[in-house]
């Protein structure tokens, strides 16, 4: 009996069968590296005209802050950072120490980033100078993230967004720098420099308002339901 009888009647795969399930395994893969590609994720570098890569340094202590981790984490100096604003602007994170900051990372291909950054220009305007919202865009050309906060739609039915800083992360080096899992991310940095809460994922503005409070920011009020 041959090889190829004995392989059919084992119930074994063909060569023929085999090729062919490698053959639908890499195109899966192709089209997940394309879909990569084109959000972004590999295979350029995001930016443009004056915009720089972020830098990444270590934050400055007080006396009481001496035995404090750094690390981009709850009850831990927030690493420092340089990053450039769409302007081409440099803005350090330790320039804002004396006030909370929220740090969000955010992507135009990003669908729940869609949802939330409006929210996150409610929590600017309502705030104002008591806190500080850093966003920064993943990856994408300068041009892009631009139209986008521009043109980008509001509950009160303008539309257009504007951060204290609006910054451009070229190649990930602060995404990476603060670990963060997937898209959006959320840090909140009181106003000490020490990370209070981290979100990955879709937040409301109610939780929002309440990490804000945690950092210092304000006092949070809890919205109350009309019973009309």
């Amino acid at each position: 009996m041959g090889k190829e009888s004995r392989r059919a009647r084992s119930g074994g795969p063909t060569l023929q069968q085999r090729l062919f399930a490698l053959g639908g395994i890499l195109a899966i893969v192709g089209v997940a590296l394309v879909g990569l590609w084109a959000a972004g994720l590999i295979g350029n570098q995001g930016g443009g005209e004056g915009i720089e890569d972020v830098l990444v340094f270590d934050p400055a202590r007080a006396p009481e802050q001496a035995d404090l981790d750094v690390g981009p984490s709850a009850g831990k100096l927030a690493p420092n950072f340089e990053i450039s604003d769409y302007d081409g602007s440099r803005q350090l994170l330790s320039d804002f120490r004396g006030t909370p900051v929220y740090v969000n990372f955010w992507a135009t291909w990003c669908i729940p980033c869609q949802v939330e950054l409006p929210d996150v220009q409610i929590l600017q305007d309502r705030h104002g100078d008591d806190l500080v919202v850093i966003a920064v865009n993943r990856r994408e050309s300068l041009d892009r993230a631009e139209s986008y906060f521009e043109n980008i739609p509001l509950e009160d039915g303008g539309q257009g967004l504007d951060f204290a800083v609006n910054g451009i992360d070229p190649d990930d080096t602060l995404y990476s720098e603060y670990r963060a899992l997937g898209m959006p991310a959320s840090y909140f940095i009181d106003r000490n420099g020490v990370v209070t809460e981290v979100f990955n994922g879709l937040i409301s503005l109610e939780r929002m308002e309440e990490a804000i409070a945690a950092a210092g920011a304000v006092t949070f009020t809890p919205v109350v339901a009309s019973s009309d």
